[in-house]
């Protein structure tokens, strides 16, 4: 596969998820409005605007990162296409935490149970597209037949150790790990 332009192999795919990203976080915002006198209407709004919000946050590595393969990325620009998403909306959630939390505490925060749950689902969802990638482009791919390389083992472990973590009993055993850090650190 050739190599297009950094425009082609990493904005354009970061940008269509983020894009997507900030138009259903912005209709889910604002559906009470939108459908005001009609109570259904918005809750239909509502409820598509946050599947599409799930699909870009949560998902959206499914779709920058073979976007960024396909264009000739490297893995690094791989890697950080997929992520990019999901680190904008942790640093919105970091900010909207900044408005209670100050200094080490807001610092503590990026450890969040969420934030850290997207970035491992993120990672996840990168190792299996990695994979998908390199069997579907094998012929293409400037070496053939390394389909599985360290890198790529990093990433999907990296993932399929986090999601389970985070998940584990309904995502509470690490949030109460979370709680219970912060506790012992600030109070």
């Amino acid at each position: 596969m050739a190599q297009k332009t950094f425009y082609k192999r990493f904005l354009v795919p970061a940008g269509i998820v983020m894009l997507l990203m900030i138009l259903s976080i912005n209709v889910y915002n604002m559906s009470p409005l939108i459908g005001i006198n009609h109570p259904g209407l918005s809750r239909l709004i509502s409820n598509i605007s946050a599947l599409f919000m799930l699909i870009s946050i949560w998902f959206g590595a499914f779709i920058a990162h073979p976007l960024a393969y396909r264009a000739g990325a490297n893995m690094g620009e791989r890697l950080l296409c997929g992520l990019v998403t999901p680190l904008v909306w942790s640093a919105k959630m970091v900010y909207g935490a900044g408005c209670i939390y100050s200094g080490w505490e807001l610092a503590y925060w990026c450890f969040h149970p969420l934030i850290v749950g997207v970035i491992g689902v993120a990672l996840l969802d990168m190792g299996i597209s990695e994979i998908v990638c390199r069997l579907a482009y094998r012929e293409k791919a400037p070496i053939p037949g390394q389909i599985i390389q360290p890198a790529v083992v990093i990433v999907l472990l990296a993932g399929i150790i986090i999601v389970p973590v985070a998940l584990w009993n309904g995502g509470t055993f690490l949030f109460y790990i979370f709680v219970d850090i912060y506790t012992a650190l600030f109070y």
